[in-house]
């Protein structure tokens, strides 16, 4: 068996560093592309709490609301406001503005 020269043993230093440099490649895509995908859920999931958290804070608003909605006191003080209601036995005016001559 022949003597290895100094130009084999180059070249086998060369291809065993190559071949460490793409396993390193590969250790390193395989642990950053799941980091990565990893960050972008974890904010995705904050911004969804966030949004939830608002969204139940305007949840309970309008139940409150509601509440308030479906009293008598609340329907008639509406019915005259917006719609120029009156009770029974009750006039109704309005007063136009002065005309401009």
């Amino acid at each position: 068996m022949p003597a290895a020269g100094p130009a084999a043993q180059q070249r086998e230093v060369l291809s065993t560093l190559a071949f460490c440099a793409v396993c390193l490649a590969l250790i390193v895509a395989l642990a950053v592309l799941p980091a990565r995908t990893w960050l972008s859920q974890r904010e995705a999931l904050s911004s969804a709490q966030d949004r939830k958290a608002e969204l139940l804070y305007q949840r309970a608003q309008l139940e409150a609301q509601l509440e308030i909605l479906e009293t008598d006191a609340e329907i008639k003080r509406l019915a005259r406001a917006n719609y120029d209601l009156v009770l029974p036995g009750e006039e109704s005016f309005r007063i136009l503005p002065a005309s401009e001559d």
